[in-house]
């Protein structure tokens, strides 16, 4: 068969005839095959011809079955998509899929090729956390043999696959034993849990699991240790709710619960509510049978009392008083955690608890009681004292605490083993955190650019372990002269993973040459995203131009890698970047220079420096003497109209930031020689959200406006984002309040931490105004974008940091959430007074005879009075 044969057959999609043909090869026809094919893949690819593609995929696959070395199979039947015309849901071991996959595993089993090692290899480029990617994920089951991968990958995308099927879970589990040694994986594989999450009323993952543990097929045991040991890594309720369905639907015994109360007892610290009530509910169960040692109620009490969760508390209140009534007095000893608690209400019961019970506590838990009995509200400690016995005065607020200092940009990556490291760790991170480390890419961009300068082969030998566990970064067959392919939904992390494949692969191009103006299919992609606000990132552009400029156009190094961790760059920094670059005869890629230029901080002063030292020197000295982002022009296109994601049904579009430029022309192909740059948009993926403040570390407010989404709907997961903003520079505006007010009524403990975290750290160096926080927060209350119960915990929690700050924040919520005569108060608004009186009395307490706290002290006994 010569290739004009074999195209045409590609091309009429014949599959029978193509596969006739296929089986019939030798070796030699092969070889001479192999090369066209791979030819015309790569063109069928482009974006002016992908209208055909998909017809032609399945015969794609076919061909390279029959021609391709098995090796180079793996990521031409992924691109080629065979995984989606395969139905592997007939009975094992006989799958029956549409033709392409009968014609693609008969060709292989003729070539004799090694099916469960192709099968392997697939599953090794499976990605957990990743978008469900079922198309593979059906392949390696057709190809696997008798025994299935048990990669993460693998696993994470198994519950998708089978919900996709809409025939029943326990169904395929008949329909497929080999699934059932794979169970135990369900358990252990982050962010496996949530997709096991029944939906509505139709039976579901628990369901099934059950099933198969009544039947026998499966290790009843086994499943409830591994939902167990699931349930302590969970974070969030829709990790938690379908093991505890599971749990429910096992229904372990006493004696199994027994043997586990360890596992329910751990539950409870640092569980989501969901999860620490129902570990609650069964702890509560064996102590009504008398199975609930004392130290561990103990331990849990102390452990619950320090959760925010008010029925939570009451309930584990009253699991203390049956257990004091029955004779232990040891059980009043938690109570001392209960006195400093937040609510003035709980305190008030702990209370009532050990003066109900004063005759148990003895001279040494008097004590300890009493000394905890300071942290109680000042009306309550007389009380406190008439049993107790002396009760000390109040912890007076500690003083305001030093600036809290940034943190500090790592040294530069020293060797090809580190970067090696570093990407390794990149990769691993991405299975267990949703956002990336911006501080760690821009490190490992940097050793990229160096070292694929000095030393590609040396490189590419330090990243053989690296491409071992993450083959998809291989620059695989295809070389890199091939530049990207221009995909429209094409991800920053994707594109990342380019300019590592573009760092490994060769060079066809010498330092100081230009990136080529045109770029086959590149037009298309770019007109496509110059329409498209949505896509028109920074981010993305920069990312494309290191992968291009590795490929055909390298630089020793960059000029836009950060000196300090938020992204900020030291002009004396650029300035010598900038000299070097003039010392050896090049000029600095398009964006790179642009992301450097929006670094500077608003002060730099290098404009006579650098003037003379090329285009992209006077560019850097016009883009200062403009004003940079100073420059009202400039400003007034970046900056949103207004922060107000209520009113406005296009806030998520007006709130992706956009840089212009002065004398801006073509945002991607244009000379440095007119003034830098073009328009970009902030916009900002998930994953990259951490990112998008060290594009612009000396505007934090700008970031912060349009980083409002990521911390709307709970602030889920946002700590991360929040320090990156935190750490940037610049006045604290309406957007970074807005930002703060979010994350102060976070749903999660660990999330407002951070946002009280946050609070010290602005009021230290920043000069935050806790008045303009507290009308933010006062907006979110009434709109019920934020509960203000959490707000109050946050606030109380940071108040002896920023003692001022959190007093301001607290007049203005009173006075703008306090109801008028005859209306309800609303929820929570007991503890905002109870902060509030907490607060007056924190600065009654100070000495010296400032206004300030002459009018705490006044403040202190209107409020004690009433």
């Amino acid at each position: 068969m010569d290739w004009n044969t074999l195209r045409d057959l590609i091309e009429e999609a014949e599959l029978d005839e193509l596969a006739d043909a296929m089986r019939g090869l030798d070796q030699e026809q092969r070889r001479a095959l192999a090369e066209p094919l791979v030819e015309y893949e790569r063109r069928a690819r482009l974006p002016e011809n992908t209208a055909d593609l998909f017809r032609r995929s399945a015969a794609l696959a076919v061909a390279g079955a029959g021609v391709l070395r098995v090796s180079e199979l793996a990521p031409w039947l992924v691109r080629n998509e065979l995984g989606q015309l395969l139905d592997w849901a007939a009975p094992f071991p006989e799958p029956r899929g549409s033709r392409a996959a009968d014609c693609v595993r008969e060709i292989l089993i003729a070539r004799e090729a090694p099916l469960p090692a192709l099968a392997e290899k697939l599953a090794q480029r499976l990605r957990p956390r990743g978008a469900t990617d079922l198309d593979p994920w059906s392949l390696i089951t057709a190809l696997a043999g008798y025994a299935l991968p048990t990669g993460d990958g693998f696993v994470f995308h198994w519950p998708a696959a089978v919900d996709s099927e809409k025939s029943g879970i326990l169904r395929h589990f008949r329909r497929d034993p080999r699934f059932l040694e794979l169970v135990p994986r369900l358990f252990e594989v982050d962010g496996v849990a949530r997709k096991l999450a029944r939906h509505e009323d139709v039976p579901g993952w628990p369901d099934a699991l059950a099933a198969l543990a009544a039947d026998g097929e499966v290790d009843r045991l086994v499943l409830l240790d591994g939902l167990l040991g699931s349930l302590q890594r969970s974070g969030t309720r829709a990790e938690g709710a379908p093991l505890i369905d599971l749990h429910d639907l096992l229904a372990p015994s006493l004696d199994e619960a027994t043997e586990r109360v360890g596992d329910y007892a751990a539950l409870v610290p640092d569980g989501h509510s969901t999860v620490a009530g129902f570990a609650q509910r069964e702890l509560l169960r064996l102590d009504e049978a008398g199975r609930l040692p004392l130290d561990v109620l103990l331990d849990v009490s102390r452990a619950m009392f320090l959760r925010a969760e008010k029925k939570l508390v009451r309930v584990q209140l009253s699991l203390l008083d049956k257990a004091i009534r029955r004779g232990n007095g040891e059980a009043l000893q938690p109570l001392a955690v209960l006195f400093s608690y937040g609510s003035v209400d709980l305190q008030e019961r702990a209370l009532k608890l050990a003066l109900e019970h004063a005759e148990r506590i003895g001279p040494e838990l008097r004590g300890e009681l009493a000394a905890a009995a300071t942290a109680l509200a000042p009306d309550l400690r007389p009380c406190a004292a008439e049993v107790l016995g002396a009760v000390g005065p109040r912890t007076a607020a500690v003083p305001a605490m030093s600036p809290v200092p940034r943190s500090e940009m790592p040294p530069p990556i020293a060797s090809v083993d580190e970067l090696a490291a570093e990407v390794s760790a990149h990769c691993a991170s991405l299975h267990r955190e949703w956002l990336i480390d911006p501080v760690r890419v821009e490190r490992i961009i940097a050793g990229l650019v160096a070292f694929a300068h000095t030393d590609r082969a040396a490189l590419r030998s330090a990243f053989e372990p690296v491409l071992a566990a993450c083959p998809w970064l291989s620059p695989g067959s295809q070389e890199h002269n091939e530049y990207l392919m221009f995909q429209l939904d094409t991800t920053l992390s994707e594109v990342f993973d380019e300019v590592i494949k573009a760092a490994l692969g060769e060079c066809h191009g010498t330092v100081g040459a230009p990136v080529p103006a045109s770029i086959p299919g590149e037009a298309e992609w770019l007109e496509w995203l110059s329409r498209d606000v949505d896509r028109r990132s920074l981010w993305l552009y920069r990312l494309y131009e290191l992968r291009v400029g590795l490929a055909v156009a390298p630089r020793p190094f960059l000029m836009s890698t950060p000196t300090e961790a938020s992204g900020l760059i030291a002009p004396e920094a650029l300035a010598e970047r900038l000299e070097r670059a003039a010392e050896l005869g090049f000029e600095p890629w398009e964006h790179d220079l642009v992301v450097a230029l929006l670094r500077l901080p608003r002060d730099a002063a290098i404009a006579d420096r650098v003037r003379g030292l090329g285009a992209a020197g006077a560019s850097v000295a016009r883009w200062i003497e403009s004003g940079g982002l100073g420059n009202p022009e400039i400003r007034r296109a970046v900056r949103p109209v207004e922060v107000d994601p209520w009113g406005d049904p296009h806030f998520e579009e007006r709130t992706r930031v956009t840089v212009r430029f002065p004398d801006s022309a073509d945002p991607v192909r244009k000379s440095f020689d007119d003034a830098a740059a073009g328009r970009y948009s902030m916009y900002h993926e998930f994953r990259w959200q951490r990112a998008v403040p060290s594009l612009l570390p000396a505007h934090r407010d700008v970031s912060a406006a349009h980083l409002v989404a990521a911390f709307e709907g709970g602030a889920r997961r946002a700590g991360p984002v929040l320090d990156a903003l935190v750490g940037c520079h610049g006045p604290v505006g309406d957007g970074m309040n807005t930002v703060l007010a979010f994350a102060l009524g976070a749903g999660e403990a660990e999330d407002r931490a951070c946002a009280a975290d946050a609070l010290i750290a602005l009021e230290s160096r920043d000069g935050l105004r806790g008045a303009d926080l507290g009308d933010a927060i006062a907006d979110l209350v009434i709109r019920d974008e934020v509960v203000l119960g959490r707000v109050v915990r946050a606030v109380r929690d940071a108040a002896s940091g920023v003692p001022r700050a959190a007093w301001e924040m607290v007049a203005v919520l009173v006075e703008r959430l306090l109801p008028a005569e005859g209306e309800r108060p609303g929820t929570a608004l007991a503890d905002l007074l109870a902060l509030g009186v907490e607060l007056a009395a924190a600065a009654a307490a100070r000495g010296g005879s400032s206004r300030f706290v002459k009018e705490a002290r006044r403040l202190h006994q209107v409020l004690s009075a009433t």
